[in-house]
């Protein structure tokens, strides 16, 4: 009885059948679910490894849909593209975790190759990171930003149009003074009446006398022509404020043009980024730090697969991979032998039938011969070429 019970103890323990999600995991890990069913020391390794994975996968899905999100306004689109491009990051980090090792060792190019392209994914996927976690001081930059630009892009205009609104100006300024001077000089004739009129002028006399009927006839005449310098000079105004009312159309039209450009997209927020990394060093530091991280989380599948010591997975996995190249190389020569053997087989033969067809003794060819002439002779020899024919026949296509 106490033999049986430690024969029982000493029986192996049956496996317990993974379930769906160990076997996505393991899928993610690029391993072979049926070998490492059996493994399982190596199970909770290639978890862990395919965690990785999908961890890295989330998150590049993730930065891909805010990136998307500043540049498509369709969400349904931007979901789409952000679970294509996550899809595509999973499927390369399988690709290079399932190219690291071959044959039981490491492979130096796709873990260079994954590096290099790691490097590349974090610092651009750093970019919609960073944008989430400072978003309201991006947002407040921007503001300041567009701002900046306004005044830059009226300074520009100013520019391109001084030449032109400076000629216009300076004829509105001549034809403002010359009516002004008109006008100051009606003023001095008409104050110039009312002193002689009321007797602090140059005669002394009170009342409209002869010098000042001539004082009022010298004002009432600049009067007249103050009139018609007044029309004249808003004829003349017309023309250069018209030009200048349509350079200022034409301002206001290209500066809402450029005002319409200045959104809130990625290349903005990513300018504003730039402007507060530059004024503000400790904004930079965390921008490194940031980018450093999500390095390091793009290359986590890699880091956690080079890690991890080899484990009875990889023993058996390289095991079957050296038998099944035997058995190929195996299978391979055995077809190489059959096909020698069949040359050899059909040569034999090929020399069997040959010599059987000119094996046959003088004799034979003979009473053949006789035969044949026989034959010809009973036709009443009509026909030659027949008998020759048949003679050729006998003589390399016989048979026993």
């Amino acid at each position: 009885m106490t033999d049986t019970t430690q024969q029982q103890d000493h029986r192996p323990v049956k496996s317990k059948e993974p379930d769906g999600w160990s076997r996505f995991l393991w899928w993610l890990a690029a391993a072979d679910p049926e070998v490492l069913a059996d493994c399982r020391a190596d199970r909770e390794r290639y978890r862990i490894i395919g965690l990785a994975v999908l961890v890295t996968a989330l998150f590049a899905t993730l930065a891909w849909g805010y990136f998307f999100s500043t540049v498509v306004k369709d969400d349904l689109l931007n979901y789409g593209l952000a679970l294509f491009f996550g899809f595509a990051v999973l499927c390369i980090d399988r690709s290079l975790i399932a190219a690291m090792q071959r044959n039981g060792k490491v492979q130096v190019l796709p873990v260079a190759f994954r590096l290099i392209l790691a490097i590349t994914i974090g610092l651009f996927i750093s970019q919609p990171v960073v944008l989430m976690l400072f978003q309201k001081d991006v947002q407040a930059q921007m503001v300041v930003d567009r701002q900046k630009k306004m005044e830059d892009f009226r300074k520009q205009q100013t520019t391109y149009n001084s030449e032109r609104t400076t000629r216009l100006r300076t004829q509105l300024v001549g034809l403002d003074k010359t009516l002004a001077d008109r006008e100051k000089q009606v003023k001095d004739y008409k104050d110039a009446y009312i002193r002689e009129t009321d007797g602090t002028g140059g005669s002394g006399k009170i009342g409209e006398y002869a010098i000042a009927k001539v004082k009022r006839n010298e004002y009432l005449k600049a009067e007249d022509e103050l009139r018609q310098l007044r029309s004249e000079t808003a004829t003349l105004r017309e023309g250069p404020l018209a030009e200048l009312a349509l350079i200022q159309a034409e301002d206001s039209t290209r500066e809402s043009a450029y005002r319409a450009t200045l959104t809130d997209g990625f290349l903005a927020q990513v300018e504003a980024l730039n402007t507060l990394t530059e004024e503000k060093p400790p904004l930079k530091q965390r921008y490194r730090l940031i980018v450093f991280i999500i390095t390091l989380i793009e290359i986590m599948p890699l880091l956690t697969k080079l890690m991890m010591p080899k484990g009875e997975y990889d023993a058996r996995l390289a095991a079957i991979t050296a038998s099944s190249i035997n058995e190929s190389e195996l299978s391979a020569a055995q077809q190489k032998q059959l096909q020698q053997h069949f040359t050899e087989g059909a040569g034999a033969a090929d020399k069997e039938v040959m010599d059987h067809i000119f094996g046959l003794t003088a004799s034979a060819r003979r009473r053949e011969s006789e035969k044949l002439v026989e034959e010809w002779e009973r036709a009443d020899g009509r026909s030659f070429r027949k008998l020759w024919a048949s003679a050729r026949r006998l003589l390399l296509l016989h048979k026993a």
